[in-house]
């Protein structure tokens, strides 16, 4: 199957595409064809597993237990107390009770209910810690693939637009050689003027060559990331920038950055990780202590040296059961050491990140602001190489300006149209990365862009 992606790069509100793949079309099959995306995908649902076993850490638990044996059994009681009906009493009374080779039998049910544990409530807080740190890394990841799927769309189409550019660069400088070999041949310039132009012509074709050559790349790169055809994708567009909106002032975005940044969060669970395994040691938190019920029955039967024997046992016991360490030698205090040297080091790197990501976001800001004054200073550019070029032609129609100064005006016109749209995508691909330093990037914004994307095929206008 053909995929048409026909993409313009409008800076105003546009007709959606007709017929073709936008931005967001390209997240969404990248998110089906990546692998790392899906290894993403797969954490984040074992990072749910984690939590609900730290939920279930709490809850009351209740198991069976039983089993069967052969048995052999001797039992003695002497000087025992014997009292019955009919029987009376009597002191220094002797019991034995043995079975040779007998069956034994053994059932119980228990119930716990855990109530003070350190070390149960310090696994609970990692498993819940680890399943939102496996959120924020499907987050984090969601937002990189939608970055990299915005730079291979727009990749395609500048690299595209850059062959294009060159490809009327040539046409115009192989018209401008002929004219001068043919002037030469008449005796109207020198030799130096027909290898000028020859030059000219063969330089352009050799950038042409390279153009081609990033064209097929970044449709390959294109089609690796999303596996859709890019043969079909279309060209960009220009178009008015009075639309253009200020980004917030930076102090805004740093305080955004700080309370949404995925670097952030994740710092931020690896503290309160940290900080748990400590609590885990405390000298308070050493005991456990559990509310028990058990009901059970112990049974052995076969016969012995006085015949056939049955001795049955139950019980059922409901109550608080404790257990404190005293001594480990030296392992909880070691271990407690060796936590707290784990939160310290998790709390400098925590503000190592908080720096990181401020550097980050004065960088994405700073990049967002110079690529649209880029964007405006390259309108104007255009609007002067055209009036230069104007002029020049005006210039040689009289004689004033030759071919080759004519050619110089067409191709800094050409490259200046080229020039200005990739700072149009540069400018939108900067939005996009602030964003995601802020933790704020979402499908939603490439839906923007997709509204300000329109089709180059006639009917879609």
């Amino acid at each position: 199957m053909r995929y048409v992606v026909v993409a313009a790069l409008l800076l105003g509100p546009a007709a959606a595409l007709a017929g073709g793949i936008s931005v967001t079309d390209t997240w969404r099959a990248a998110t089906a064809h990546v692998p790392k995306f899906a290894a993403a995908q797969a954490e984040r649902d074992a990072g749910r597993a984690r939590g609900s076993e730290g939920r279930a850490l709490w809850m009351p638990t209740l198991s069976v237990s039983g089993g069967v044996a052969r048995s052999d059994l001797d039992s003695r009681t002497q000087g025992a107390f014997f009292s019955a009906p009919g029987f009376g009493s009597t002191n220094g009374v002797d019991f034995q009770t043995s079975v040779n080779g007998g069956t034994a039998t053994r059932w119980a049910f228990i119930a716990e209910q855990p109530l003070f544990d350190a070390a149960r409530r310090a696994d609970s807080t990692v498993q819940k810690d680890s399943a939102r740190i496996a959120e924020v890394q499907y987050r984090a990841a969601e937002q990189d693939l939608m970055l990299r799927s915005a730079h291979a769309y727009f990749d395609v189409l500048n690299a595209r637009a850059q062959l294009q550019t060159l490809v009327r660069l040539r046409s115009s400088a192989e018209k401008t050689r002929a004219e001068m070999q043919a002037r030469y041949e008449a005796g109207d310039i020198p030799v130096t003027d027909m290898r000028e132009a020859q030059a000219n012509a063969d330089s352009i074709a050799v950038q042409e060559l390279d153009a081609r050559s990033a064209v097929t790349l970044s449709e390959a790169a294109f089609t690796d990331l999303t596996g859709l055809d890019a043969t079909d994708l279309g060209v960009l567009l220009e178009a008015a920038t009075s639309d253009m909106p200020a980004p917030d002032p930076l102090a805004s975005w740093t305080q955004r950055a700080i309370s949404a940044s995925p670097l952030l969060a994740i710092q931020h669970l690896a503290v309160s990780t940290a900080s748990a395994q400590v609590n885990r040691y405390d000298a308070l938190s050493s005991p456990r202590v559990s509310l028990v019920a058990q009901v059970g029955r112990d049974s052995v039967h076969g016969n012995g040296d006085f015949g056939a024997t049955d001795i049955t046992g139950r019980q059922a016991t409901i109550g608080i059961q404790a257990s404190i360490p005293l001594f480990t030698g030296g392992m909880r205090s070691a271990q407690r050491h060796e936590a707290q040297a784990l939160e310290h080091q998790a709390e400098a790197e925590l503000d190592g990140v908080d720096q990181q990501v401020r550097q980050q976001t004065r960088t994405a800001w700073l990049s967002l602001t110079t690529a649209a004054a880029r964007v405006q200073a390259l309108q104007h550019l255009r609007a002067s190489a055209a009036s230069r070029r104007d002029a020049t032609r005006l210039g040689a129609e009289i004689g004033g300006r030759t071919a080759l100064e004519l050619l110089s005006a067409e191709a800094d016109y050409q490259r200046s149209g080229a020039d200005f749209q990739r700072a149009q995508s540069d400018w939108f691909l900067a939005g996009l990365q602030l964003k995601a330093v802020a933790g704020e990037l979402s499908a939603a914004d490439l839906e923007q862009i997709d509204d300000r994307l329109g089709s180059s095929r006639p009917e879609a206008k």
